[in-house]
């Protein structure tokens, strides 16, 4: 599995996101990664990374059902950024409208069910090498 440099994961679960971390860390996803409880961190480290031209992640998994700003509001102030880091949704909804709703918006680029596995993460290592 290619390496990248950075990953966000931004899910308002620990337990999540610690699992996520640990599979990551396994399988040598990437070299760091950074974890966020609250969408709106994420979104401020990720200005302040740009601004200072500091490294960026190189995907970003997000889940869509977090207290103070959801997956849609977070979406919906990252594509402000005009950035083209690809963005994954991974959550634990099965509604048919919110995989509808995810295809809506470019920047994301696939919705991913948790939990995360490595075929999942293989998956979305061919998504943003293309």
């Amino acid at each position: 599995m290619r390496k990248i440099d950075l990953a966000y994961i931004i899910d308002d679960d620990e337990i999540i996101i610690y699992l996520t971390d640990k599979l990551l860390k396994k399988v040598e996803f990437s070299e760091k990664v950074e974890k966020f409880t609250d969408a709106s961190a994420a979104l401020e480290r990720l200005k302040f990374a740009i601004e200072l031209g500091e490294n960026i992640p190189e995907v970003i998994l997000f889940d869509l059902n977090m207290p103070v700003m959801n997956g849609w509001d977070f979406i919906e102030e990252f594509r402000k950024l005009k950035t083209n880091i690809p963005a994954f949704v991974f959550t634990s909804s099965i509604d048919p409208a919110d995989k509808q709703k995810s295809f809506q918006y470019p920047e994301i680029k696939d919705f991913i069910t948790k939990p995360l596995t490595i075929q999942k993460l293989d998956k979305i290592l061919r998504l943003i090498t293309e």
